[in-house]
């Protein structure tokens, strides 16, 4: 068994043979012979052909944590050499709450598809809708997506209808972007681990729309002020250039979420009617739907560039809160932060409050990711 101490994240003192090079270096201090703490998994159990637990799969990735057969976990809670790849959310997550970090990055819980808010299926439906127009193929089947999430029609209607006045406003985006290109981030720093391999930061994440020299990000938002000020994106569009230099800079295409009331006259109207009367409060004004929109070109959104951002300061986060999340799973530190249970979000609670007051999870309402096994 590992023991805790030996396993922080700390300087260890030079040993006797050392080059020059390897004395400017930090260690990870690992003990020799197990890379697994027992201690943290009450059902750990050894399995001694493979030098793992018997419950052990490895990722597809053999440096990345790995995951655990038992179908109410998700990563392995005793592997805490191999890495866990961040991202701008898992970051935020932790930032926010280390607690909330845990049941999502570890214990790999999230909301069931149909009990997401309605903000997040309108978003997500928009994406969807907008990759199979752009790509000019059906990659995605939108009402099989309709019946999965089991979207409100009204939410479905509010979507048709901004669809629709994209087309009708003829909106130009340039061809021959790459839809959904992956970020493999990977940041190396002057820390090895006690074998003396080096220690390797992931980053993963995934661009909208990219192309050569710049990306382009889609929002289908309730609040677009949100994106017009670089302060507010600069930690998650600041990945997207951290990821590649080549990127000079970034377009944010906002669509601001209509919100007309049925009330008044149009109390009693039809599903079909709100429809219609949203479309033509769009098609009438598209600047304010569609920020940023130009009559004449026919594009909009709004442009960053990669000087705007401080990338060195974020890249130095990123290796921070790795740091902080090594110690964190050895100690189990996962604590709460109870003072953002309620406002995660302006206005808008922690979906994993309830987990955390009941000390338990509702299939119900929750479930836990799909596990990307590798090949032993």
């Amino acid at each position: 068994m590992v023991r805790v101490a030996e396993c922080q994240l700390t300087a260890n003192p030079e040993p006797e043979h050392e080059t020059e090079h390897e004395t400017e270096r930090s260690y990870f201090i690992m003990s020799p012979i197990d890379d697994f703490n027992a201690s943290l998994c009450n059902q750990f159990t050894p399995d001694f052909h493979r030098d793992t637990c018997q419950y052990y799969d490895q990722a597809e990735n053999e440096k990345v944590c790995g995951y655990c057969k038992k179908k109410e976990l998700y990563r392995c809670l005793a592997d805490c050499k191999r890495i866990i790849p961040l991202s701008y959310s898992s970051v935020s997550d932790y930032l926010t709450c280390h607690h909330l970090y845990y049941l999502k990055a570890i214990r790999g819980i999230q909301i069931n598809k149909p009990k997401l808010s309605s903000p997040l299926k309108k978003g997500m439906l928009w994406d969807r809708v907008l990759q199979n127009l752009l790509s000019g193929q059906k990659i995605y089947d939108i009402n099989a997506t309709i019946t999965e999430y089991e979207m409100d029609i009204k939410d479905v209607t509010i979507v048709r209808a901004i669809y629709r006045a994209y087309k009708e406003l003829e909106i130009v985006t340039e061809p021959n972007g790459n839809l959904q290109a992956k970020i493999d981030l990977t940041i190396p720093f002057d820390m090895v681990w006690g074998d003396k391999s080096p220690v390797e930061m992931l980053v993963n994440g995934f661009y909208d729309r990219k192309y050569s020299t710049y990306f382009v990000e889609n929002k289908l938002s309730g609040r677009p002020l949100n994106y017009e000020d670089v302060y507010f994106i600069q930690s998650q569009v600041g990945v997207y250039f951290l990821a590649d230099p080549s990127l000079e800079y970034c377009i944010m295409e906002i669509v601001r979420t209509p919100d007309l009331k049925s009330t008044g006259k149009n109390k009693d109207e039809s599903v079909e009617a709100y429809g219609e009367r949203v479309y033509q409060d769009v098609i009438s004004r598209p600047t304010h739907y569609f920020l940023g929109y130009d009559i004449k070109t026919h594009k909009y959104g709004k442009k960053y560039y990669r000087s705007e951002f401080n990338l060195e300061e974020l890249k130095s986060r990123f290796i921070h809160v790795f740091r902080e999340i090594y110690n964190t799973r050895w100690l189990d530190g996962w604590y709460r932060n109870d003072r953002v249970c309620n406002s995660i979000l302006p206005g808008i609670a922690c979906d994993m409050t309830p987990i955390c007051r009941n000390g338990n999870m509702s299939e119900d309402n929750y479930t836990i990711r799909e596990k990307v096994i590798g090949k032993w």
